[in-house]
């Protein structure tokens, strides 16, 4: 039987603006190695808990009670800098819009190499740079969109860097928000295997985010109804 990386109990999310909380008593488990999806229509609240999850909702105006451990740990009422040694490096986070994990006005290797000189603190540029391509070989694509801006790639090769990035500091558990809406059917499928093959060669647990009932059955292992 599996280990629990990941347990919600009685998680309610909210923000404070709002009367009503966007999700209320919410249970669910995360084993090693599992994926798992949140699966409901948009509005329902499941990138509420995502927030939640990654420790930002207080910066988005919200906040969290109940449970949230991580490997036995409780993660609410960590502070900023407690947070700060868990997000990317041991819980990250594959946004909706893959846009949104780059500065337009940086390269992909730039953005990829400040995350390792900030969170590594890997001084050799060279090596720095292996790391990079090595990691563009994972998830089958050319070294060359290192040098590439985001508005150059494809929706399919942004998501893939997208996924390069999230997993660059080599997290326990990935986290992927609606990771293939808006994408072609076939590159869909292709990132879906890409992404399966990722969990198994790096023992992950993935917590699915999704709408649409015919990934989260071809795709995850359980699924939890919003």
């Amino acid at each position: 039987m599996e280990q629990t990386i990941l347990e919600a109990k009685n998680l309610t999310v909210g923000y404070v603006s709002n009367a009503r909380p966007a999700v209320a008593g919410l249970d669910f488990t995360l084993g090693e190695g599992e994926t798992l999806c949140l699966h409901g229509q948009s509005g329902c609240g499941k990138s509420s808990v995502v927030w939640a999850v990654m420790g930002m909702m207080e910066a988005l105006g919200g906040y969290v009670q109940g449970s949230l451990r991580y490997r036995d740990n409780e993660l609410i009422g960590l502070s900023e800098k407690e947070y700060d040694s868990i997000r990317w490096k041991e819980i990250a986070l594959v946004p909706q819009s893959s846009m949104s994990s780059f500065n337009p006005v940086y390269r992909i290797g730039k953005t990829l190499d400040e995350m390792l000189c900030l969170q590594n603190q890997i001084k050799e540029k060279n090596e720095r740079r292996d790391i990079c391509m090595e990691l563009m070989e994972l998830v089958r694509l050319s070294p060359n969109i290192l040098d590439s801006y985001p508005h150059e790639l494809s929706g399919g090769m942004r998501q893939r860097a997208a996924i390069a990035l999230a997993i660059l500091l080599h997290p326990r558990i990935l986290i992927l928000d609606e990771a293939t809406t808006g994408l072609d059917v076939l590159v869909e499928a292709d990132i879906l295997w890409m992404l399966k093959k990722l969990r198994m060669q790096k023992n992950m647990s993935m917590l699915f985010i999704s709408h649409d009932t015919r990934i989260a059955n071809a795709f995850c292992d359980r699924r939890i109804e919003f």
